[in-house]
């Protein structure tokens, strides 16, 4: 534990000087990093901050003493204390110097009884080295928990685990829109450590370096690279001495960041070699077109007339984030149910997984083949393989333009994925597929779904509304809807919301002087929208598992 002054006068050589603390008693808990001994009336020049300074009383109360000076150079130099021995001048100090250590703020112990300072200053230098020697031992453990991790290349939820365990304490992983990422509660109600999240972790802020900020003094630390953070760690209760917790937060932080990367350009060994060939064609590792279509045809895709990019999205299973053997499994089921949909709706074509929940496919049709009557066949039959549990709705499946070229086609599975996550949100469709006209800006935040820019424009422009209670924000947010909706048309608006024209002005300015902008404004109009947009996708997504 950290040192204090409390702690040293709770010593055994420091209680044998019978203590009385004269002044500052509330501010004996400060942390001390040395103890200084001096009988000189200047000692701005030799103390460095955080010291208790001992001494017999000749600068308070000897020929040549000024102790207004003397209390006034402790308090700036950020002393933590200043320790009296009385024994051989006076049987107290005047009232005066202890007014003005208490005006100063320093805390003021006089000991009644003669003691060794040299004993002192043992007892206590041994502490303190010996609290040094912990600190680097514990820097050298988490160096050695962080870098193992790192290399492991361990997820998120393992990597926040491991900071918990370190320091003891729930640690959270958030993303910049306040939503939990992966959570290590070490031991917490889960429940009561998550309620009103989002509320409250907007109050407490984040700096540049990790440590407590804000009026909760909850311990945060970015993670992301410098510039572009995608996320930052809490530990969502006050610290007294930070120290350790912010060193393993920021080693944590090292390692999510780390591991984000590696994640990105990592391939599964346990994918079928149709996955590799996808990943290089839409990667742009293969750029022979004769080449990729040699491939194709090695793995049973014949050439064909055009190629048709089609991507899709299952619904995530409710695995934990650590189970990496669980999610593997899936991927392999979810491109097994594509293959088999592939062949039992006889469509030519390959598949790999492509993105976590998704399975991409290159589609091949010939010169004379319906591309609607194919799109059909295929989501039939992977409506019967794999329909929705009840409450939930079964594969979504996008469709990208089609191309001549194999590889047009596979450069295009990026935007088609991203017309497929566009479309979970959307109603389910007639035809069982979605293309880029039925999702249109949907499709444009789904692909910038995690751009760090898009969620930092979507917060800065609903953050006033977020950041309230969820019965206020909720019924906001709902108008705000609505009047986007309805194209900013007052008189439908009102009558939507079964309110006069009068009340509904009242809740508009009162949402107005909230965001601070003039609704009436087209640009605040499309950029709310676009918030709006984002807020509402982004609540569609299925809570990261933990």
């Amino acid at each position: 534990m950290p040192l204090t002054l409390r702690s040293i006068l709770d010593l055994d050589v420091v209680a044998d000087g019978d203590p009385l603390v004269l002044a500052g008693g509330d501010a004996l808990d400060r942390i001390v990093r040395w103890v200084h001994v001096t009988e000189v009336d200047d000692v701005a020049s030799v103390l460095g901050g955080s010291e208790v300074v001992l001494t017999t009383g000749l600068p308070l109360v000897g020929p040549t003493a000024d102790p207004a000076r003397f209390l006034e150079q402790l308090s700036a130099a950020g002393a933590c204390g200043l320790v009296v021995e009385l024994a051989d001048l006076a049987a107290t100090l005047p009232q005066d110097v202890v007014d003005e250590a208490e005006r100063q703020q320093v805390p003021l112990v006089v000991l009644r009884r003669p003691v060794r300072f040299v004993s002192i200053t043992e007892a206590v230098h041994r502490l303190i080295v010996g609290e040094q020697y912990q600190g680097l031992a514990f820097a050298q453990r988490t160096h050695e928990v962080f870098t193992a991790l790192s290399l492991d290349i361990a997820d998120a939820q393992t990597i926040v685990s491991a900071a918990a365990d370190l320091i003891d304490l729930p640690v959270v992983l958030e993303d910049l829109t306040h939503r939990v990422l992966a959570l290590a509660p070490q031991r917490r109600p889960q429940k009561s450590l998550l309620l009103d999240w989002d509320e409250r972790s907007r109050r407490s802020p984040t700096r540049d370096e990790p440590g407590p900020w804000g009026a909760d003094r909850w311990v945060t630390c970015r993670v992301g690279v410098r510039g572009a953070p995608w996320g930052r760690l809490v530990i969502p209760e006050a610290v007294d001495d930070p120290t350790r917790e912010a060193l393993v937060l920021q080693r944590a932080a090292q390692a999510l960041q780390i591991s984000r990367l590696v994640e990105r350009d990592t391939e599964s060994l346990q994918f079928r070699a149709q996955e590799s060939l996808l990943l290089d064609l839409t990667e742009g590792r293969l750029q022979d077109e004769d080449d990729g279509v040699a491939q194709a045809r090695a793995l049973g895709m014949p050439a064909a007339a055009l190629y048709l990019p089609v991507a899709v999205m299952f619904e995530s299973a409710p695995t934990t984030a650590s189970d990496k053997i669980s999610g593997q499994r899936r991927t392999r089921a979810h491109l097994d149910t594509v293959s088999r949909a592939l062949r039992e709706a006889r469509v030519d074509g390959f598949a790999g997984g492509f993105t976590p929940g998704g399975v991409g496919v290159i589609v091949a049709l010939g010169r004379t083949t319906p591309e609607d009557a194919t799109l059909t066949r295929l989501a039939a039959a992977l409506d019967r393989l794999a329909p929705g549990r009840p409450g939930s709705r079964g594969p979504v499946v996008g469709v990208g333009r089609p191309a001549p070229q194999l590889l047009v086609a596979a450069s295009r599975m990026r935007t088609t994925v991203n017309i497929a996550q566009a479309a979970r949100a959307m109603p389910v469709s007639d035809l069982g597929y979605f293309r880029s006209t039925d999702v249109r800006i949907r499709g444009l935040v789904a692909q910038l779904q995690d751009d760090e820019r898009l969620l930092a424009f979507a917060e800065s422009e609903l953050g006033p509304l977020l950041s309230l209670a969820p019965a206020p924000q909720h019924e906001l947010l709902d108008l705000l809807r609505a009047y986007v909706g309805l194209r900013g048309n007052k008189t439908a608006l009102a009558h939507d919301v079964g309110i006069s024209r009068q009340a509904l002005y009242g809740r508009l300015r009162k949402l107005e002087s909230m965001l601070m902008v003039d609704l009436d404004d087209s640009d605040s109009f499309i950029s709310l929208s676009l918030a709006l947009l984002v807020h509402d996708y982004r609540s569609t997504l299925p809570t990261p598992p933990r």
